[in-house]
């Protein structure tokens, strides 16, 4: 069997491993860093032993591929990772400086008061939603490259607009003033349609359940690393993958056809084919060390692919000194008047009492700020030109401020607020370099924008033995995340191996009918087809009223 390299041990590149080396081919894995899981991935870097995430990451009902996977990875005695692994779904609420907390309660129902919209608000938000859907081609070249939140703003009021918005960063992993039309509503769209559902055994919480439309995001009930990556790699060596530790690729060698090796540094590494499952703005660096290669196609996407530069994500963690209780399960917070839009939740709620914590630490929030243009209220810097002490400070203040937050925590704690919590400590994510150039990532990070949905590569290159990976590629998930990372590694291994499986997205047939009728009017440049639809009902009822 061929000889495969892999470079990359993140979520794509131990997905493309692990179906090509269950095919019998030997696979070899290079990763620039001491340990697997890029942006994924855990540490416990300090003295108190405290757990530290790149970021907190939630699993949604159509991550068909991601769960498919998980099953076939043994964590413990007990089961896979998906058995053993897996939480309960967490209860995403909005949480406003001064109105009160708002959940999914009532399905549909509750999206008009958790984003502060009335009836007519939520009718034209609902115009907009559907027409997007409703979209094919339309929405990936016209919607692809329109914002989302400018979309919407014109519909709803300035409390509603901000509201809205603000979901995107915690959700969809992408600050409102980049992501696209495009990627909301299949965001969304994915959410509300799926078709599959992931059923789950009865645990200690309770009888088996499923995880179906419309159902809560999953977590891990731990730290990423020690529950995903140390069990998955520890299967894949014992399965013959071979793993090469801060080995980080600096060239390709091409000559005109293929390639015939590749460098890490002065170490010259050879095999018959080659996986890039490295994040686009190194792979961009590479390529352009070998004009020749950076012109074939889909490798001559990667400049275009990378134009909006790094997303500026922070993940951070705040560390109390006593147990602080919440009247709900699992409840995950959007907090939604934040300048940083701030998203957070207390990992002891899903994490099991074996999980240590760190040194007299009772209760650990992990939180995200997701947009960095925004002017915070204390300093009035955007987190771009933030000082590590003054991101911090905007950060506590940000959360302290969030009135319904405060409310939901003296409801749960015998009406002790939340400034009576005496923190330890809040810790950013070690990566993250502070300085007054600006902020900038050891691992720069890429999501999607409105000019990037064009420049997608497949995973199969015209270089006969190099393939590409990771949820910055053409995938039916369409969004940077888990997901589009699994499913990336996996379309790269079955474009090797025909007999590799790749789970599709579900797309209900009326979606699919109604978007290839809106092809052909996109086609001869006539308006949407729900604006069609609509345009005909007023002409209807105006010619009756007319004859009447």
């Amino acid at each position: 069997m061929k000889s495969i390299v892999i470079f990359g041990a993140g979520i794509a590149g131990l997905s493309a491993a692990h179906e090509l080396i269950q095919l019998g081919y030997t696979v070899s894995v290079y990763e620039a860093l001491d340990q697997p899981g890029g942006f994924f991935r855990s540490s416990r870097l300090g003295k108190d032993n405290m757990p530290s995430e790149y970021s907190w990451h939630g699993m949604g009902p159509w991550y068909h591929n991601a769960f498919d996977l998980m099953k076939k990875i043994p964590f413990n005695e007990k089961g896979s990772i998906y058995d053993s692994a897996l939480s309960r779904p967490v209860d995403f609420g909005i949480f406003p400086d001064t109105d009160k907390a708002q959940f999914y309660d009532e399905g549909l129902k509750s999206i008009p008061k958790m984003f502060r919209m009335n009836t007519f608000e939520f009718i034209k938000w609902s115009y907009l939603m559907l027409k997007t859907w409703t979209a094919n081609n339309r929405s990936k070249i016209k919607y692809a490259g329109r914002n989302a939140a400018q979309a919407w703003q014109p519909l709803l009021r300035d409390k509603a607009y901000k509201t809205w918005r603000s979901c995107f960063g915690p959700w969809i992993g992408s600050d409102w003033s980049n992501v696209s039309l495009h990627t909301t509503g299949d965001f969304f769209r994915k959410q509300l349609t799926t078709k599959a559902a992931h059923r789950h055994k009865a645990d200690q919480y309770g009888p088996a359940w499923t995880q179906g439309t419309g159902a809560g995001w999953l977590l891990f009930t731990g730290p990423s690393s020690e529950y995903w990556f140390n069990p998955w790699v520890k299967y894949l060596k014992e399965k013959g993958v071979n793993f090469y530790w801060e080995k980080a690729l600096t060239k390709l060698e091409f000559d005109g056809t293929t390639i015939i090796s590749a460098f890490c540094g002065e170490e010259k590494i050879q095999g018959d084919i080659y996986i890039l499952a490295i994040n686009p703005f190194i792979t961009a660096d590479i390529l352009s060390q070998t004009p020749a290669l950076e012109r074939q196609a889909e490798l001559n996407l990667f400049k275009p692919l990378i134009q909006d530069g790094p997303h500026t994500q922070v993940s951070f963690r705040v560390a109390f000194a006593e147990e602080i209780k919440f009247p709900r399960k699992r409840t995950a917070v959007v907090v939604s008047d934040s300048e940083f839009n701030l998203t957070l939740f207390a990992e002891e709620q899903v994490w099991g009492n074996e999980v240590d914590l760190g040194r007299d630490i009772k209760s650990l929030w992990t939180g995200t700020s997701c947009i960095s243009s925004v002017p915070g209220r204390i300093y009035h810097k955007p987190v771009n030109t933030c000082m590590k002490e003054e991101f911090i400070e905007e950060v506590k203040a940000q959360i302290l401020s969030c009135g319904a937050l405060d409310e939901l925590i003296k409801e749960a704690n015998n009406g002790k607020g939340l400034k009576e919590f005496p923190i330890i400590k809040i810790e950013v994510w070690h990566e993250w370099e502070f300085s007054a150039e600006g902020i900038t990532s050891l691992q720069p990070k890429w999501v999607n924008s409105t000019h990037t949905q064009a420049y997608l590569p497949a995973q199969k290159t015209p270089v006969s033995n190099l393939f590409l990976a990771g949820a910055h590629t053409k995938t039916q998930a369409q969004v940077w995340s888990i997901e589009g990372a699994v499913e990336s590694g996996r379309r790269a291994a079955k474009a090797i191996d025909e007999k590799v499986e790749v789970l599709d997205q579900h797309q209900p047939l009326w979606i699919k009918s109604l978007s290839k009728i809106d092809d052909i009017l996109y086609a001869i440049k006539a308006p949407q087809l729900i604006d069609c639809i609509f345009l005909s009902l007023i002409i209807f009822f105006l010619w009756l009223f007319f004859l009447s």
